[in-house]
């Protein structure tokens, strides 16, 4: 019998409606989404202290915290391998940047969704920053700003998460949570600390 994973935090729920993915409990402490068709099987867990029982549709693995050496091993005999390595960031949205002065020549534009709310930067009318936030019920949580070929790639980025941390700071919510890659999360802006690494873990196919 395999042991139950570790209880997962709320915000990872909130992380599948970020990506428009549709997320089940299939089992405590795991987290299973799909996209729109069904297909793209994810499951999302912390890093499994014994031997786990993978499902064989599943396409991609996302591990909370540090890696564990014999799971890591025992993954890879399976044909797993490490993809990506993301980073859970949080902050405080009053100790975060709120406003980022843009260029006379760019716009910043919101639209409230269903799951989340998207703030998009443009310049010249061209779409050149684009991010999403979904409310939980204490955090806001972010996701790491798409760039289309802007001048200026660091104004863009910080104009979104700004305006994001602005609108979390309006709705009186204490903690903001923003997952970021690697090299995004290394640069560490004013206010924001590291909380989890999220492995991403691809299977190799033949």
């Amino acid at each position: 019998m395999t042991p139950a994973a570790r209880p997962l935090p709320e915000w990872t729920n909130g992380y599948a409606k970020l990506r428009d993915r549709i997320a089940s409990v299939p089992a405590p402490g795991i987290l299973r989404s799909v996209a729109a068709d069904g297909g793209d099987v994810e499951l999302l867990r912390y890093w499994p202290e014994d031997t786990w029982q993978i499902p064989a549709d599943t396409n991609r693995l996302m591990l909370l915290g540090q890696p564990v050496e014999h799971s890591s091993a025992a993954l890879a005999e399976q044909g797993w391998q490490l993809g990506a390595t993301l980073v859970l960031l949080a902050g405080r949205p009053d100790d975060v940047e709120q406003v980022v002065k843009l260029p006379d020549t760019s716009a910043l534009f919101e639209a409230p969704m269903d799951d989340y709310d998207v703030v998009e930067v443009t310049d010249f009318d061209r779409p050149v920053a684009r991010g999403r936030m979904h409310f939980g019920p204490n955090y806001a949580l972010l996701s790491d700003p798409d760039l289309f070929s802007p001048s200026d790639p660091d104004t863009a980025r910080r104009a979104v998460l700004a305006n994001f941390a602005g609108s979390a700071f309006q709705h009186g919510l204490p903690w903001l949570l923003l997952v970021a890659s690697e090299d995004n999360a290394r640069e560490l802006a004013e206010g924001w600390s590291r909380a989890t690494r999220i492995s991403v873990m691809m299977r190799e196919r033949n």
